[in-house]
C-alpha cells in the first residue's frame, strides 16, 4: 500500500496562521501557481474534481475580467470629465441663462432674467428683492400675453459705473409664472458632486451645463 509524502518540497512554506496579514490580493500568476501546486501535491487518493477545477477557473476569469473593466471604466470617466471641463471652460466670462429665481448682476451692471408667464396678464410687476424683503427694483407693464418676458434693471451710479446689490430675488405679481430664469456671470468651472459632468460656478450657486438655456 503506498504512503503519501507529506514532506513540503523546496520552494513552499507552511501556511501561515489565521491572523497573520499577507499581500491582500490575488492576482492571475499568483492563481496559476496556487493551481499548478494544487495539482501536483494533491491526494492520489483524492484527486480535485475537474468540474470543480474548470468552475474555480471561470469564476476567477470572472472576477479579472470584471476589474480590468472598473478599470478602463474608471479612466474613461477621468478622460471624458477633463474633456468636459475643457469644453466647459468657453464659459468662464460670460453670463448664461439657468432656470431659477435668484439674479446676479452681470459685467454692464444689468439684472437680467426671463419669466415664462402661464397665461395673459392685464398688469404685471416684476420686482427685485434684496435678503431683508425689501424691493430695490420694480417694474409695472401690461396688459402681456401669454409666453417668455424678458426683463433687466439697470444697477449704476451717477456716472454710470455698475453699483452691485447682491444676489436679488425675482418676484412677480398680477399674473402666474410657469417658470422663471435668470441670467448669471460664470467665474470657473468645476465638476458636479454627483457625476462626471461639468457645472458652472456662479453667484447664485452651481449650474449643470446640461441646464444652460442660453449663452450671452
Amino acid at each position: 500500500m503506498s504512503t503519501i509524502d507529506n514532506t513540503l518540497p523546496a520552494g513552499l512554506t507552511k501556511a501561515q496562521p489565521m491572523n497573520a496579514t499577507g499581500g491582500g490580493t490575488l492576482d492571475q500568476s499568483s492563481f496559476l501557481k496556487l493551481m499548478t501546486a494544487q495539482i501536483k501535491f494533491q491526494d492520489p487518493f483524492k484527486p480535485v474534481d475537474n468540474q470543480q477545477m474548470v468552475a474555480q477557473m471561470a469564476q476567477f476569469s470572472s472576477t479579472a475580467g470584471i476589474a480590468e473593466m472598473n478599470q478602463s471604466l474608471k479612466s474613461i470617466s477621468e478622460a471624458f470629465s477633463v474633456s468636459r471641463l475643457s469644453e466647459a471652460s468657453q464659459f468662464i466670462g460670460k453670463s448664461v441663462l439657468a432656470q431659477g429665481d435668484v439674479a446676479a448682476m452681470d459685467a454692464h451692471g444689468l439684472y437680467r432674467g426671463e419669466i415664462e408667464l402661464a397665461g395673459p396678464a392685464e398688469h404685471l410687476t416684476v420686482d427685485l428683492v434684496d435678503g431683508d424683503g425689501v424691493v430695490v427694483r420694480s417694474m409695472t407693464g401690461g396688459p402681456v400675453s401669454e409666453g417668455p418676458l424678458p426683463f433687466a434693471f439697470q444697477s449704476v451710479d451717477e456716472n454710470g459705473k455698475p453699483v452691485d446689490l447682491g444676489n436679488l430675488k425675482v418676484r412677480i405679481s398680477g399674473g402666474v409664472a410657469k417658470s422663471t430664469s435668470t441670467w448669471l456671470p460664470v467665474s470657473a468651472v468645476g465638476i458636479s458632486s454627483v457625476g462626471t459632468g461639468a457645472v458652472l460656478n456662479t453667484p447664485a450657486g452651481p449650474v449643470d451645463v446640461d441646464a444652460v438655456r442660453g449663452v450671452s
